[in-house]
């Protein structure tokens, strides 16, 4: 899709975008530079420590790298040319007539508008729901302690802060991971993790948008990937950031291995705390 020239002192580098960020960082250690992708602005200038030049062999490639400049990053090149590549395959011409006829001024219009695009496919929207485990830093002997779940309803607006960060540098949505049957994969569009309260406790939430509803079998292949996602993917890596507050570091999983724990669609939750024994006002959105 793109190509960026790296030019860092006497040493240069060609990257090829869109690429996982892993790759992207060896390569850029192979000529010396260590600094995040975040940081390194899109900027030709030959007074720049880090010059980047991005070119295609494309029309397309080469409409969509006019649309930076030193106000971008390497980070938003590698995005932005991952979501018009990925782009669902019945958008995907009309993205690139868009580019070509010059339809944006910025990256981000051009990203903002593959959302809405996408957005426009979900027919149907299924909440799948699962318990938070809370850890918090224990100041005295620096261990992680499991706390009340009130700790994470007390920071509620803190953990969804840090899910939308967590998505939002993850490349993929996480319904591109998503290997289950060729049925469900293709009546799947989107998968958002957040939180929501119910009955004064705060529960993951994952909202699936699909063309047309899962039958029986495919929910099942996807509630299987969630908790797969929740235990060793998208959760492991969240549940090792941590949440700043005022008692210490605050640490969310979306996985346990008790007895306990589930994941289920809303209408199985909505039974679930029906039938607890601490049953109140259920709120949810």
């Amino acid at each position: 899709m793109l190509n960026a020239l790296i030019t860092s002192g006497e040493k240069t580098a060609i990257l090829t975008l869109p690429s996982d960020s892993f790759t992207l960082q060896y390569e850029l250690a192979q000529i010396g530079i260590r600094k995040r992708l975040t940081e390194i602005p899109i900027n030709d200038d030959e007074e720049q420590d880090i010059q980047i030049k991005l070119f295609a062999d494309s029309d397309i490639g080469n409409n969509l790298a006019v649309l930076f400049n030193p106000t971008h990053t390497l980070e938003d090149a590698n995005l932005c040319a991952h979501m018009v590549e990925n782009a669902q395959p019945e958008l995907q011409e009309e993205i690139e007539q868009n580019i070509l006829i010059g339809q944006y001024t910025s990256p981000q219009a051009l990203m903002e508008d593959i959302r809405s695009m996408s957005d426009g496919l979900i027919a149907v929207t299924v909440n799948y729901y699962c318990p938070l485990q809370i850890h918090m830093t224990d100041e005295e002997y620096g261990d992680w302690v499991e706390v009340d779940n009130g700790y994470a309803l007390t920071n509620e607006d803190a953990v969804r802060e840090l899910l939308q960060q967590e998505q939002a540098r993850d490349l993929n949505n996480m319904a591109h991971y998503f290997d289950g049957s060729e049925s469900a994969r293709a009546k799947l569009i989107s998968a958002v993790w957040d939180v929501e309260e119910a009955d004064g406790e705060l529960f993951g939430v994952i909202r699936t948008g699909l063309r047309e509803a899962f039958s029986p079998v495919e929910e099942r292949e996807w509630i299987d990937e969630l908790i797969g996602q929740a235990a060793d993917g998208f959760g492991e890596g969240l549940e090792q950031r941590e949440i700043h507050t005022d008692d210490g570091d605050l640490y969310v999983s979306f996985w346990n291995d008790g007895d306990d724990y589930f994941m289920e669609n809303e209408s199985d939750f909505r039974q679930r705390m029906t039938d607890s024994p601490h049953f109140g006002n259920i709120q949810m959105e």
